[in-house]
């Protein structure tokens, strides 16, 4: 076995005939390395199928499903995201329809297409073994993020980054176009969240950048193309990129949806951002505590000792671009100020690549260690290097294999009975009640029929996905309402809609404060004591028909005024 088959960059021994130094061997061992990852990743994909949709991917359809319909994005129907991912979901709700399973289709669809692409943005680095690990790594993190996490607008950033960055690398005839589609692929990542900006340095630089010379003595970088050339690469990303954003933008404005979507995007969201920070008095210190529990002291470790490794070795050629992608990862996350738990998964790719690095450099290692042996004579002591070496390989198995198994177990009783299964979910997060939640969906279906029209006053957007209902105003969650981030005249929005288009069922939630988003800490059926307008708007005009443990159904009473 040949150290070049995980490596490129080191020297390659004049015994292997045929092989170029600084080229990976393609031997047997990284082939069949090769297709056990691919393996991997889809053993891997396939439990995602039995994940159920969370509450911001029935929005998200719900929204795409209304502009399909020919409603005006933030206009007609309302949300806090950038357009991107929401044009997206309007994509996914006219292929699948009204499928449950279809947003963990396209997930797993995704990892496929990220695995395709990080293996070759490391192969350069780690040689084709250690893109094939970083392959696993990563399937394995993707594998277990709960269903919130799944297909969400970081998932699509990262598959535009590095085919962006793929194409950036592109020389020769066609580079100039390569270099304006990876502009507009980031342009449209910045569409998906704006946070996207922090790849561009990224893409600028990261595929031109000859790091051989951080190894020296003195420690130099220096690009592998003329300035001359870079500039013009630089601008026709630049101009794919403002592309991008002027065709959405133009879209927007074209469709007289220009003024909500100014309120939404930059009144209303950078309040909600900045509540995040004024109202936390320990904010650096809250940053550093979700880090850790989101990514993990593991992975946070395999960074930092990644780093060390590659300091001591002189190897920051090979690291360092490995390391500055996660760094512009991180960079993506903490630049929201939120720091939600699911905007961590852009750190994914990135930390794997880093725990590829390692598996290599201790390959290496071990290798190295082995030969030295060898020379003195020491065969047995050899031999024993080798133990060690497939002690450490065997260290995460028996863990992986639990729960590839508890993954299965749940795909199977999701196949064997799959309304079953959503009602018990077994990882469901914590606020959610999904057995009442279903017995609602459940009720809706037997006693409301199509053009009754229900209202949700809750964060319950499942219940109008499931159930085939629109909401009757743009308002889809009761939590922007709620929230005191949110503008007062929202409210007065919300009552003349319904008291123009009065729904037959309003369904109030119960239990479900969330005052790390709204800085409200009340339920939604206790803060009808704080919106008398619509606890006068229900209690007069309707009857409680059905009280779940987490919902309360109202019915519109037959005699109820309709002004």
């Amino acid at each position: 076995m040949n150290p070049a088959t995980f490596s490129p960059t080191p020297p390659v021994p004049p015994a292997v005939p045929g092989t170029a130094r600084g080229h990976a061997v393609t031997s047997l061992f990284s082939r069949a390395l090769l297709a056990i990852a691919i393996l991997f990743v889809v053993v891997r994909a396939l439990p995602i199928m039995s994940f159920l949709i969370g509450q911001d991917h029935a929005a998200y359809l719900l929204v795409g499903e209304g502009l399909l319909k020919g409603k005006q994005l933030y206009r007609d129907i309302l949300e806090s995201k950038p357009p991107g991912i929401l044009i997206v979901y309007a994509g996914i709700a006219k292929v699948f329809g009204r499928a449950i399973w279809s947003v963990a289709v396209v997930d797993i669809l995704l990892l496929f297409i990220i695995s395709y692409l990080l293996f070759r943005f490391a192969e350069p680095h780690l040689g084709r073994a250690g893109a094939a690990l970083a392959m696993m790594v990563h399937a394995s993190m993707h594998g277990e993020m709960t269903y919130f996490w799944i297909a969400q607008p970081e998932t699509f950033q990262v598959a535009c980054f590095l085919a962006g960055y793929l194409l950036m690398t592109r020389r020769g005839r066609w580079s100039g176009l390569c270099s304006f589609a990876a502009g507009l692929l980031l342009g449209y990542g910045c569409w998906l969240k704006y946070n996207a900006v922090a790849f561009l340095p990224l893409v600028l630089f990261l595929p031109f950048l000859d790091t051989s010379g951080l190894d020296r003595d003195r420690p130099k970088i220096s690009l592998t193309i003329p300035w001359r050339t870079w500039l013009a690469r630089f601008g026709l990303l630049l101009a794919g990129l403002a592309a991008a954003v002027s065709i959405v933008l133009a879209w927007i404005v074209l469709k007289g949806a220009w003024p909500a979507m100014k309120e939404m995007q930059f009144e209303v969201v950078p309040r909600y951002a900045a509540m995040g920070v004024q109202r936390n008095p320990h904010y650096l210190l809250s940053i550093f505590a979700r880090t850790n529990y989101n990514l993990g002291v593991w992975n946070l470790w395999a960074a930092l000792v990644g780093l060390l490794v590659a300091w001591l070795r002189r190897d920051l050629r090979r690291f360092a671009p490995l390391f500055l992608a996660a760094s512009s990862a991180y960079i993506a996350v903490i630049m929201q100020l939120r720091c939600l738990d699911y905007y961590f998964q852009t750190c994914y790719p990135f930390l794997a690549l880093l725990w590829a690095y390692l598996a290599v450099s201790i390959y290496e290692a071990f290798l190295a260690l082995a030969r030295n042996f060898r020379q003195r004579g020491w065969r047995l002591a050899a031999g024993l290097v080798w133990i060690v070496f497939a002690q450490a390989v065997f260290w995460p198995l028996p863990d992986e294999f639990n729960k590839l198994t508890l993954r299965y177990e749940e795909l199977r009783e999701w196949r064997a009975d799959a309304k079953s299964f959503y009602r018990d979910y077994p990882r469901q997060v914590s606020l959610e009640r999904l057995h009442t939640e279903f017995g609602v969906i459940d009720y809706l279906q037997r006693n409301a029929k199509v053009g009754d029209g229900i209202y949700v006053w809750a964060s319950l957007g499942r219940i109008y996905y499931l159930t085939g209902h629109q909401p009757p105003t743009r308002f889809i969650s009761s939590l922007g309402l709620m929230a005191l981030w949110s503008p007062p005249s929202w409210r007065g929005e919300l009552m003349r809609g319904l008291r123009r288009s009065p729904p037959r069922f309003i369904i109030v939630g119960r239990g479900d404060q969330l005052p790390t988003l709204t800085y409200v800490n009340l339920d939604s059926e206790q803060y009808l004591k704080t919106f008398p307008q619509l606890e006068t708007f229900i209690t007069s005009g309707y009857s409680r028909v059905a009280d779940f443990d987490s919902c309360v159904v109202y019915r519109r009473n037959p005699d109820a005024g309709t002004s």
